[in-house]
């Protein structure tokens, strides 16, 4: 672990907040050139605070990419939001992300201003930059330092890494001097095993979007590395109903065929090693599990 030499020496912990859908797990994936935090159409895929590290020269960021921040209106909602709010507790510095190509919301703006009253170092990003004019782009800069009075606002588009690396430098600025806290070659402090499941989790999402609830759990029965390079991996998908396990299969199969290989290849591109990926179907009724597969 390095040592603090002469003030030598950054580490800060930044949270990455929002509403939902504005980009933030995508933006968190280009910081780190690594995905860790899985990305989807569907809101709040985020469940809870990812912890992502960056080690770059003298300097140890934390990134913790949270559930997006809106106003819960049902009773559900509120430990999503709740954990959102727990990540500033420990940030150095907040990166407040907006998509340009939306009107900033009243709910927006007045999080936003609840953020910038505090005394936490505050970024504004406007990402999706791609997909909007410099017209449109001029005015919602205007709305929000005419609003909150922010004047440190960063335009990039997370998913072509453009901005990024600029933002990237303000943020290692911003970071207090500091012993490091985690070995330079640690990407993140959650488990690969999780980081699978994750995955698992976001293919689901992207094939059956609208049909599947919040409510699915993935969950790893068995995690065996055959040899050096290889890992078998059985994960269980639990739904809720029948009908569920018949909308994830597909017609004779073909949609959990295509969730395993897509997932299969993010986990072998994050591990860097071969995967055999085996997953189930298993019905879950409040507390009792029972095999449907």
């Amino acid at each position: 672990m390095s040592q603090v030499i002469e003030n030598k020496f950054k580490c800060g912990h930044v949270a990455i907040v929002g509403s939902p859908n504005v980009g933030k797990s995508t933006l968190l994936n280009a910081i780190i050139r690594k995905k860790i935090s899985i990305v989807s159409h569907k809101v709040q895929t985020t469940r809870t605070r990812i912890q992502a590290i960056l080690s770059k020269d003298s300097s140890q960021i934390i990134f913790i990419d949270t559930p997006g921040i809106f106003k819960p209106k049902k009773l559900r909602e509120r430990p999503l939001v709740r954990e959102a709010w727990k990540s500033l507790d420990q940030a150095n510095v907040i990166i407040f992300v907006l998509d340009a190509t939306k009107e900033i919301s009243d709910v927006s703006l007045a999080l936003l201003d609840e953020v910038s009253n505090s005394n936490i170092e505050l970024i504004v990003v406007l990402n999706k930059i791609d997909l909007v004019d410099k017209e449109e782009l001029l005015s919602l800069i205007d709305k929000i330092k005419v609003n909150n009075a922010v004047h440190n606002i960063f335009l990039i588009s997370a998913l072509k890494y453009d901005g990024v690396l600029k933002l990237l430098d303000d943020v290692i600025k911003k970071i207090p001097y500091g012993e490091w806290i985690y070995p330079k070659e640690m990407s993140t402090n959650i488990s690969d095993m999780a980081i699978a499941e994750e995955f698992t989790r976001e293919k689901i999402y992207q094939y059956v979007h609208k049909e599947i609830p919040y409510s699915i759990i993935i969950d790893t029965e068995n995690w065996i590395e055959k040899s050096k390079n290889v890992i078998q991996v059985h994960q269980n998908i639990y739904v809720t109903n029948n009908n569920h396990k018949k909308i994830i299969l597909g017609k004779d199969g073909e949609k959990i065929k295509q969730i395993s290989i897509e997932s299969r290849l993010d986990i072998e591109q994050y591990l860097n090693k071969k995967v055999h990926l085996y997953l189930y179907i298993k019905l879950r009724k409040n507390n009792y599990i029972s095999n449907i597969s």
